[in-house]
C-alpha cells in the first residue's frame, strides 16, 4: 500500500511535531530550544499561543506551603 503524501512537506512534520509537544505539556522555552529559534516570541506565533501569564505556574507553590503552615 502507497500513502500519497505528495502535498506534506518536511516543514509540516516540524510544526506538528512542535504542537504535539506543546499539547502534551512541554514549556515553550523547551520547544523554542528544540525548533532552535532565537526568540520564545517567535515560538509563540509559530505555535499560535500565547504564554499563559495570568496563572504563572510560581503560583501554584502557595498551596504547598499553606499546608505546612497551618500545621504547625
Amino acid at each position: 500500500m502507497r500513502l500519497e503524501l505528495d502535498h506534506l512537506a518536511p516543514h509540516d512534520l516540524r510544526r506538528t511535531c512542535a504542537k504535539l509537544c506543546h499539547v502534551s505539556g512541554g514549556e515553550l522555552e523547551q520547544i523554542q530550544f528544540l525548533l532552535g529559534h532565537a526568540s520564545v516570541l517567535t515560538t509563540e506565533r509559530y505555535l499560535g499561543c500565547k504564554q499563559n501569564l495570568e496563572e504563572p505556574v510560581n503560583d501554584r507553590f502557595g498551596c504547598l506551603f499553606t499546608g505546612a503552615l497551618e500545621a504547625r
